[in-house]
């Protein structure tokens, strides 16, 4: 019964990152990506999940696979190999953490700190440089762009 509420709870936290919207900015590792696998185990362990491939074109498993047929990968010992394949931590969910991963997905979807803790434009508007994070939130969702000159306006004087 225990496995199958951890299935359960598992599944709700899969089809919740799911809906997630996309980074704006691509990072090497994404953060939506990385969860779905980790939780994706969890919910289903007989589906594989597929090797995210890195910008290299190298996968988890052609890494893997190249550590096992090199007889002393990056010139490490055996002995230090297996306290790196030891101290690799091993997921272990139960009910009561994936619980706490949902309600705190739960708090993220509804901005429940957001709402807690209300951010005043004293902090959004300092008096120091008023247009500061105005201007990065423009820059970011791409509203305006700087070009070179006032670029170079804004690292000489700040402003």
């Amino acid at each position: 019964m225990s496995n199958q509420n951890t299935r359960a709870l598992a599944t709700r936290i899969v089809n919740f990152i799911k809906e997630l919207p996309e980074d704006r900015i691509q990072h090497y590792a994404d953060f939506k990506n990385i969860q779905l696998q980790r939780f994706a185990k969890v919910a289903n362990p007989s589906m594989k999940t597929e090797d995210t491939k890195k910008n290299d074109g190298l996968s988890l498993s052609d890494i893997k696979d190249m550590l096992t047929r090199t007889k002393s990968p990056l010139g490490l010992q055996k002995s230090v190999l297996k306290k790196f394949a030891q101290a690799v931590p091993q997921e272990n969910w139960n009910e009561t953490l994936l619980t706490q991963q949902l309600s705190a997905l739960d708090s993220l979807k509804n901005n429940t700190y957001k709402k807690m803790y209300d951010v005043t434009d004293k902090l959004y508007k300092p008096e120091g440089n008023p247009q500061y994070y105005q201007r990065l939130y423009d820059e970011i969702t791409g509203k305006s762009k700087e070009n070179f000159f006032t670029a170079m306006r804004t690292v000489f004087t700040g402003k």
